[in-house]
Formats: C-alpha cells, structure tokens, sequence
C-alpha cells in the first residue's frame, strides 16, 4: 500500500482514497501519469516531469489543470510522506461522468498522487547488469503520450517476469527495437551509443533526456537510429534508462549473453555520470 494518497486536495489514508466508478481514468484509460522519485529528501527533475505532464495534458485535450497546482500538490505529499528516498505517483484523469464515449469539456479532473519508499523497487535490481527478453510492440500509436493504456506494456512486462528476466524490449512490426516495457533501452555498436529516435513511437524519457545530456557534455557521440532485433542482438552493451533503473547494464538478452556479457565501458561511464547528477542535484532543464 502507499504510504501517503492525496486524492483532489486532501492527503487521506489509503483505505479513504476512493474513486467513482464512473471516473473516466477507470473507465476508458481517460488519463495521464507521472512517475518521479526523491533522493534524500530531494525530489529529483520534478520540471522536467511537470514539462512532460503538460505536453501529455495538451496531447489528449484536457486543458483544465493548474501545474503549479500539481506542483503543491506533489510537494506537500511528498512532505507528508516522510521518506527521504521515494517514489511518487501523480495521476490526472479527465475526471467523472455517466459512461459515454465523447467527453464533456466542463469535468473536473481528478487528481492522485502517491508516495511509496523506492526501496522495495531497488530491491529487485540488479545495477551491475540484468536480463531481458524481446517482445512485440503491440501498444497505441501515440507511446510519445505518457497515459494509463498500459495494458500491452502489463503483459511484455509480466512475460518477462514468468521468464524469470527483468525487462521486456519491444519489437515493432518492422522488426526494430522501440524501447522497454518500462524503460527507454540504449545500444553501444562500433563503439559509439546508439536510441531509438523521438517520435511517437516512444515516450520522451526523463532519464532518456539526461542521458543524453550527459553523454554530451562527456564527449559521447550519441546518435539516434532505428536498429533492427538482429542488428541490435550483436550489440556489444545494451543498457535500460528509467527513473528507478536509472541507468542499468543488460547483460543477457533471449538468454544469450550481450558483449561480453557483463556491463560496457560507456554504460559504466554513464551510469556513474547520472549518479554524479544525482550527487550534485544536477537536474534543471537545460
């Protein structure tokens, strides 16, 4: 359970936070998330988050939500939680009314946040390297929008765990690597670093973006390609890019070992440049 719900302006105990069946969240997936995390007390590129929240908010035309409302709202929650190191949970969906298909413009929208110590999540992870498999991408064909139909990621997600793996990397129907079922994925052939290009086949990742901008400022050539499952198998690093992932080795995918089949020099270089961020609190928009 979470430890702190704030449900449409109040923190509440989790056995109060309660939601109409007619939300539109519930019904039709009408809805919007961000998940961020704290770093001792800190929370960690919460403008960057509320930059993407906006650009998801504007995507699907619900145009009624104060950000710096949200904004409070995710601070005071957090506060309340106590928990220096946590990850929180912000959900906006269009709000509530009888079950039809077009909406109203005039819903209030319902907003919950949740805030849960990150440790149990960092538990399962193995940061010196993990494995994936590969499966189809059968998701919506707008990915670039961070909404609650996740029902596609759910199921690559819970195939990689009946495998015993932690992460599924997505395959379209042009058999080219899109992302993960929950992370952004990263390659490194010819020695340089390779990700898929933005586009609204992907989510624009929080982590994705600072990567990058690592890697820029270290020197790192960064290029962004579309690379097909067989050229990506003869990677020499994969890595996944994700707010609890950060920034973690694979290590083996399909059961066949990536490289050499432990974690790469530029994903060992990256990951101790993002955790040199976290460090400093390095995180405003550049």
């Amino acid at each position: 359970m979470p430890d702190v719900v704030y449900l449409n302006g109040r923190i509440v105990p989790p056995s109060e936070a309660v939601i109409s069946v007619n939300d539109r969240g519930f019904l039709f997936g009408d809805s919007v998330y961000e998940v961020l995390r704290s770093y001792g007390g800190r929370l960690w590129a919460l403008n960057r988050h509320l930059r993407r929240l906006a650009r998801s908010l504007a995507a699907i035309d619900l145009h009624t939500v104060d950000l710096e409302e949200v904004r409070a709202a995710i601070e005071e929650t957090y506060r309340a939680s106590s928990l220096p190191d946590a990850v929180v949970y912000l959900q906006i969906t269009r709000g509530v009314a009888p079950r039809a298909h077009a909406y109203p413009r005039d819903l209030q929208p319902t907003v919950v946040i949740t805030v849960r110590d990150v440790a149990p999540a960092l538990a399962s992870i193995d940061f010196d390297g993990v494995a994936a498999v590969t499966a189809p991408d059968l998701r919506w064909r707008r990915c670039d929008i961070k909404s609650t139909n996740l029902l596609p990621n759910v199921l690559a997600k819970t195939r990689a765990h009946d495998h015993g793996v932690d992460e599924a990397i997505l395959i379209d129907a042009e058999e080219c690597v899109t992302e993960g079922s929950s992370t952004s994925v990263f390659w490194v052939a010819q020695n340089r670093l390779f990700t898929t290009p933005a586009g609204p086949e992907i989510l624009p990742g929080i982590t994705r973006e600072l990567i990058a901008e690592i890697a820029r400022e270290e020197g790192i050539p960064l290029l962004a390609e579309r690379v097909r499952l067989d050229q990506f198998r003869r990677a020499s690093e994969v890595f996944l890019a994700g707010t609890v992932h950060e920034v973690c080795p694979v290590i083996r995918l399909d059961d066949a070992p990536v490289g050499s089949g432990r974690a790469g020099p530029l994903t060992l270089q990256l990951q101790k440049g993002y955790r040199a961020r976290v460090a400093a609190g390095d995180d405003e928009l550049r």
